[in-house]
């Protein structure tokens, strides 16, 4: 364990280092630099870690996003890194725990424990050479002075305006002061403690170590009428999924035809359903495998009937899959099309998860755990990918199979401007295939951008980034942007 005193150094250190890195500036390589010194500062204090393969996950996503932030910097890699940094600290402070969610919880309570945690660094010896340390009392009352201060002047200068003028020009010469360099500082004293104090939590971690993975019998006996009850409603619930299953095989799998209807409702009513479906399946099963249930003697047919049930739900995935199939395939990609196969990814692992614990007699915090762990990986690597760029570029390479509605193009990140550009004959084409798509009438009847718009809207945005990219700091530097400002370069070059 490192002494307070290079503990307080190892955190003012870092904190000059965060404000030195992220004031007046955007994310990019900044992140990266920071949480490598972070990490180098975290080891320096030669505190040990049990490395679980939980922990291993956590660091590892932290890791990679932070690169995929220099790569990219979309906000999402960046939520997703923050995310994942909280979560490695929860894990540090107690790598004992096995739930991402436990995780997660810790590491508020350690937040909130972090600025009282901090003032015990803070040491001297007083004249008889005992330790001293600031108590919380003292930070709380240094604190309540200026409060108490600006209360006191208001007071006295709504009494005298002579003194009210005074203070109203104090007040006007603090709105002049740079604030955002005060807030940078604060934030960094904030994370580079969050990192560096310890802090306890007997308690909770007491709590968090009584989940467990396997389901414990229950005393009670079971009551044979909801069994009964159980295996009715499951071969009904069976034979109405089953119908709704064959219906979507046959007009969604094999007899859907594209008129030029618009497919948003068509995919969205299959995600509601899917969703809804899913979140009643597991309150079902958790309701009735709760207990003893999953013990008993002849309990096979309701356990198939529950698995049969369980698969219809992934053929109900399926389909909404093949919706989205034929929504992008006729529209384009758009993130909450993305987001419809995440979430169908999602889906997939949680009903997997849902026949393993009814076969294996698992707990719901067995559920739980391994849910929030699936969808973790599946964001966290998800956020890896460029999906602005994607996007960008698959629509605008099928402009001739897509409907391609320009003012989304126009709303992606900076960094694909490049790929945006289009000559007069192309988006003369992309219009009436677009009017070709929908019929002219329907297309008309909504605003959607004509290319005469898009041409000026693009010339702007280009050259808003053009002027303003030559003044970015190297510290919010990512690479997405760099080779879409070359890009657009050699396009100038070559005009």
């Amino acid at each position: 364990m490192a002494r307070p005193t290079t503990t307080l150094l190892l955190l003012l250190g870092l904190t000059a280092t965060f404000t030195t890195l992220f004031y007046d500036t955007g994310i990019g390589i900044n992140l990266l630099v920071f949480e490598i010194l972070a990490a180098g500062a975290w080891l320096l204090q030669a505190r040990g870690a049990n490395w679980t393969p939980l922990l291993r996950l956590a660091t590892a996503s932290t890791a990679a996003t932070a690169i995929a932030v220099v790569v990219h910097a979309s906000a999402m890699v960046i939520a997703l890194n923050v995310i994942s940094g909280v979560l490695t600290v929860g894990l540090l402070v107690a790598p004992q725990l096995s739930a991402t969610h436990h995780a997660f919880l810790l590491a508020i309570q350690h937040a909130w424990k972090v600025p009282v945690a901090t003032t015990r660094l803070l040491t001297w010896q007083n004249a008889s050479g005992a330790q001293r340390t600031v108590s919380t009392r003292t930070v709380l009352t240094t604190a309540s002075v200026p409060l108490l201060l600006a209360l006191f002047a208001a007071l006295y200068g709504a009494s005298n305006p002579f003194f009210g003028d005074l203070v109203a020009r104090f007040y006007a010469g603090l709105a002049k002061a740079d604030l955002a360099l005060l807030y940078t500082l604060g934030l960094g004293a904030f994370c580079s403690a969050f990192l560096l104090i310890a802090t306890q939590h007997e308690r909770f971690l007491v709590w968090a170590g009584l989940r467990t993975d396997t389901l414990a019998r229950t005393p009670p006996p079971v009551d044979r009428g909801e069994y009964r009850t159980a295996i009715v409603l499951f071969a009904a619930l069976n034979l109405l999924l089953l119908l709704l299953n064959v219906l979507d095989v046959q007009h969604v799998w094999m007899d859907f035809t594209f008129s030029g209807q618009y497919l948003k409702d068509f995919v969205h009513q299959g995600t509601w359903m899917l969703i809804i479906s899913i979140v009643m399946g597991a309150a079902l099963v958790l309701y009735f495998f709760r207990g003893d249930l999953n013990f008993i003697r002849g309990n096979a047919p309701l356990k198939w009937l529950c698995l049969a049930w369980l698969l219809q739900n992934a053929m109900l995935a399926a389909s909404v899959a093949v919706r989205n199939y034929w929504y992008i395939h006729h529209f384009g990609l758009a993130y909450k099309r993305i987001g419809v196969i995440l979430f169908l990814l999602a889906a997939l692992v949680g009903l997997w998860l849902v026949m393993r614990k009814v076969t294996l007699s698992r707990s719901s915090f067995y559920l739980t755990r391994w849910n929030l762990l699936a969808a973790y990986v599946i964001v966290v690597a998800a956020s890896l990918f460029d999906w602005d760029t994607l996007i960008a570029r698959y629509n605008i390479e099928h402009r001739k199979t897509i409907f391609v509605e320009l003012s989304y193009l126009l709303q992606l990140d900076e960094k694909v401007l490049p790929y945006l550009s289009l000559s007069d004959e192309d988006l003369s084409a992309l219009h009436e295939h677009n009017e070709t798509v929908l019929g002219s009438d329907r297309y008309w009847s909504y605003s959607y951008m004509s290319p005469d718009d898009y041409k000026v809207a693009l010339r702007s945005d280009v050259q808003d980034f053009w002027n303003a990219y030559p003044d970015r700091s190297w510290r919010e530097w990512n690479w997405a942007d760099a080779r879409a400002y070359d890009l657009l370069a050699e396009k100038v070059i070559d005009q």
